[in-house]
């Protein structure tokens, strides 16, 4: 639709070019110019804001990803110790938590989320808490795009 919109700007450009004589012919005036680098930077902006709204829920569909793979190690661990692993932080590969999956081969490397750091006041890490008899991965979302999970920090992963 807006494509159709500049094809046919340009092509009134062009045809109100090659209609004029003399000495304007011969070249672009700086109206026709300003009128599509304004076209191209428009165009630019519209495609990179989609683009930063892609990766956004690409990385919210990575952590629900990365979150189920926790809670399906944590359930295969808890059938090899008959517990889950004790432990109340962020999850940083160097963590009690991530130390247990490791040792007991269940994972080779412990997923992390996309950003892990802070944003504002956004913390984009995952939370894990256990006292053994069960736990909780909490974890923020960028965007609502991804279903049964909203955007902010109020979603929860329990066995």
């Amino acid at each position: 639709m807006i494509m159709g919109y500049i094809i046919k700007i340009i092509s009134d450009i062009f045809k109100l070019r090659n209609g004029r004589r003399g000495f304007a012919a011969s070249g672009f005036t700086m109206i026709e110019l300003l009128v599509v680098i304004a076209i191209i930077g428009l165009l630019a902006s519209l495609i990179l804001v989609r683009f930063n709204d892609i990766q956004r829920k690409s990385r919210d569909t990575r952590r629900v990803v990365d979150v189920d793979t926790l809670v399906k190690a944590l359930g295969l661990y808890n059938n090899d110790f008959a517990a889950y692993p004790v432990y109340d932080g962020y999850i940083t590969e160097s963590d009690s938590l991530s130390v247990a999956l490791k040792n007991s081969s269940i994972l080779r490397s412990i997923p992390l989320d996309p950003i892990n750091k802070q944003l504002d006041s956004i913390i984009y890490k995952y939370d894990y808490f256990s006292d053994g008899a069960t736990f909780q991965i909490q974890y923020c979302m960028e965007t609502d795009s991804v279903p049964y999970a909203q955007q902010g920090c109020e979603n929860y992963a329990k066995p």
